[in-house]
């Protein structure tokens, strides 16, 4: 089974403009998603989609593989989405370009996850997070399957009448089987992915299951400049990146 990663990159992001090429120890973070990513051994191979000639050129200068995709998307999972139509799997990754601190191994094991189990069409990363009335995160309950039951950006489960000590996050690391990936793409947007602001939920909406793969680790996004500080100080810790920095 041949499982491929496609890391969805912008430059318009409404948080953060220009994003993906914002230096981290003297490399794009794009290009950091990039070389981790490839560090998988699960994926064949690596790509970056995008609309933007800049990231385009700047993948190539770093010997890394770029498809050009429309401008008109809308979602990151559009983007791989006809990126996928030009390439040869069964299983597509979607890495967003906004983890630079994505490691090999958490994308082996979701890719396994969808080896091992043929009845899971979708699966996405989560952890959990120590983050309370953080709306950049994307919270997750999940059922004894560890299959996601809903997301929000608001606290769930709730802390109301119970004290919950901790959340999970949705982590932007996500696999879909490639044929399936082409139908969810075709799906119109709907409520509550348009009230929360989570594609994902699309899947929810439409009766269909999404596996929740658990990691130990936290993690963050660059979703803003702010978190650019905080991954900055991660980044001094990790011992990944000697991997692939020169």
């Amino acid at each position: 089974m041949r499982a491929i990663g496609i890391i969805p990159a912008r430059m318009q992001s409404s948080r953060f403009p220009g994003k993906p090429l914002v230096d981290i120890l003297g490399m794009p973070m794009v290009i950091h998603v990039l070389k981790r990513a490839q560090l998988s051994k699960n994926l064949a191979e690596v790509f970056v989609a995008t609309d933007s000639p800049e990231i385009f050129d700047c993948v190539l200068s770093y010997g890394g593989k770029a498809i050009m995709t429309s401008v008109a998307h809308q979602t990151g999972t559009d983007r791989i989405a006809e990126a996928s139509d030009k390439l040869t799997c069964d299983i597509v990754v979607n890495i967003q370009g906004d983890e630079p601190l994505v490691k090999p191994e958490d994308i082996d094991k979701l890719v396994e996850s969808m080896m091992v189990d043929p009845s899971v069409y979708f699966a996405a990363l989560v952890c959990k997070t120590p983050q309370f009335g953080e709306i950049t995160e994307c919270k997750v309950v999940m059922d004894c399957n560890k299959d996601i039951m809903y997301m929000s950006r608001s606290d769930i489960p709730s802390n109301t009448r119970s004290r919950v000590q901790y959340l999970h996050k949705l982590y932007c690391v996500a696999a879909f089987r490639k044929e399936w990936l082409k139908k969810f793409s075709c799906w119109p947007q709907t409520e509550l992915e348009k009230i929360e602001y989570i594609e994902y939920l699309r899947i929810l909406e439409n009766g269909q299951h999404i596996r929740g793969v658990v990691i130990e680790e936290y993690t963050t996004s660059v979703d803003t400049p702010q978190d650019l500080k905080v991954i900055l100080e991660m980044m001094e810790k990790d011992i990944i990146k000697f991997k692939y920095l020169k």
